[in-house]
C-alpha cells in the first residue's frame, strides 16, 4: 500500500514537473536513490546491523541454554521410573509450563528485535532524507525518487541520475 502510494506520488510529481518544466524548455533534473542500499552501505547502517546481530546472538544463546535445560528435565522425567504417578504428572506439568514460557520468551525476543530494528531504521531513514534534500537543493534536482519507484517509470526523456553513492558518502561524513 505504501509502495503504491509512493509510486503514484512519484508519477504525479514527475508529471507535474514535466508540465511546469515544459513551459520553460529546460530539461527536468531527476535523481534516483536506492534507500535500501544507502541504509545497508552507510556506516550507521552497518553499525546498526552489528548491534542487531549481537542482540540476536545474545538472546539466541540465552534461549538455547533454557531450551537445553528444559530438554534435560523432560528427558529425566521420561527416564525416571521411580517417580510416582502424581510426581510424574507434576513434573510433566512443569515441563509443559516451562515450554510455554520459553515460547513466550522467544516471541517476545522476536518482537523486541523487530522493534529495535524498526527504530534504528527509521532514525537512519530520517537522516538520509535530510541528506538527500541537501544534495537535491545543492545540485538543483527537480525531483528525487526512490529506486523502486523509478523502476516503475517505463520511459522518460530526462535522464535519471543515481545519487545513492553521494548520499551514502555525505551521510557518512555528517554522521561521524
Amino acid at each position: 500500500m505504501v509502495r503504491w502510494f509512493s509510486l503514484c506520488l512519484a508519477i504525479s510529481l514527475l508529471s507535474f514537473g514535466l508540465a511546469v518544466k515544459g513551459a520553460e524548455d529546460k530539461p527536468l533534473k531527476v535523481g534516483v536513490v536506492d534507500l535500501n542500499r544507502a541504509l545497508n552501505d552507510s556506516d550507521a547502517g552497518k553499525r546498526s546491523k552489528k548491534i542487531l546481530l549481537h542482540s540476536r546472538d545474545q538472546k539466541e544463546s540465552e534461549l538455547k541454554t533454557k531450551e537445553e535445560s528444559l530438554k534435560k528435565l523432560a528427558e529425566e522425567v521420561r527416564e525416571n521410573i521411580m517417580l510416582t504417578e502424581a510426581a510424574r504428572a507434576g513434573k510433566e506439568k512443569e515441563v509443559r509450563e516451562r515450554r510455554a514460557v520459553l515460547r513466550k520468551e522467544l516471541r517476545g525476543a522476536q518482537v523486541d528485535l523487530q522493534n529495535q530494528e524498526r527504530k534504528m531504521t527509521e532514525s537512519i531513514f530520517t537522516q538520509l532524507r535530510t541528506v538527500i534534500a541537501l544534495i537535491s537543493k545543492e545540485e538543483n534536482f527537480d525531483i528525487v525518487v526512490e529506486q523502486n519507484a523509478a523502476r516503475s517509470i517505463l520511459y522518460t526523456r530526462h535522464p535519471l541520475i543515481d545519487i545513492t553513492d553521494k548520499t551514502i558518502e555525505r551521510y557518512n561524513d555528517i554522521s561521524k
